[in-house]
């Protein structure tokens, strides 16, 4: 079976405005109406699918809101990154989809691989920002699922420019069966990247501004 990893553009501390979710503005609270009932819908197609985590999505997000997650069922940490993928949805750009993968955990380790041996620095490398999971703006531990789906990752715009940079650099020195998965995912980063490079200044720009992952299937 396949899995879906799609990406969007968020600001790490509005995500963490939620966990926990204090002292909210009113468009705030709005949003966590519809976190809320986005949850529920989740929950619901669960249900359908007679998927069991022991932690429900709508309880997932409750205890994060509430600055935790300490449920010690199994598969609890599905429900939490289910939840949290809610929250970052609700203070995020639409999402796109970078590709389809029957192993995005394989095809990532490739171009890790492929781009290291062309002189990419280790800082740079995607495994560490499609599977890096919450932000660190996140002041507890949130646990990861068992089975790794779905993941999240994070990566900060400040520095997609200079990974699109040395992406570019070596693209036509890597094996040409992985050329074409790292040339989708330099338009990933600069789809947003140019906007949020050439935004400073504008009222809706901001420092922390990140291309969120999500991987799910």
């Amino acid at each position: 079976m396949s899995k879906i990893v799609n990406f969007s553009m968020a600001n790490r501390g509005a995500v963490a405005r939620f966990l926990p979710a204090r002292d909210l503005t009113d468009d705030e609270r709005r949003r966590l109406v519809g976190m809320r009932e986005a949850a529920r819908a989740h929950q619901d197609d669960l249900d359908a699918q007679g998927v069991d985590w022991g932690l429900s999505v709508q309880d997932a997000l409750e205890e994060l809101i509430a600055g935790r997650a300490d449920s010690t069922a199994e598969y609890a940490g599905s429900a939490y990154f289910t939840a949290l993928q809610v929250i970052i949805d609700h203070n995020a750009s639409d999402p796109d989809t970078l590709a389809s993968y029957r192993s995005p955990a394989t095809v990532f380790a490739s171009l890790d691989d492929a781009l290291s041996a062309a002189g990419v620095s280790a800082d740079l490398l995607p495994s560490q920002y499609i599977f890096s999971g919450p932000p660190s703006e996140i002041g507890f531990y949130i646990p990861r699922p068992l089975e790794g789906s779905p993941e999240i990752g994070c990566w900060p715009l400040a520095k997609a420019g200079p990974a699109m940079d040395a992406y570019r650099a070596v693209l036509d020195r890597i094996d040409t069966d992985l050329q074409y998965d790292l040339e989708e995912l330099i338009k990933a980063l600069d789809s947003w990247y140019a906007d949020w490079n050439e935004g400073q200044g504008a009222w809706w720009w901001a420092e922390d501004g990140s291309i969120f992952f999500s991987i799910t299937g």
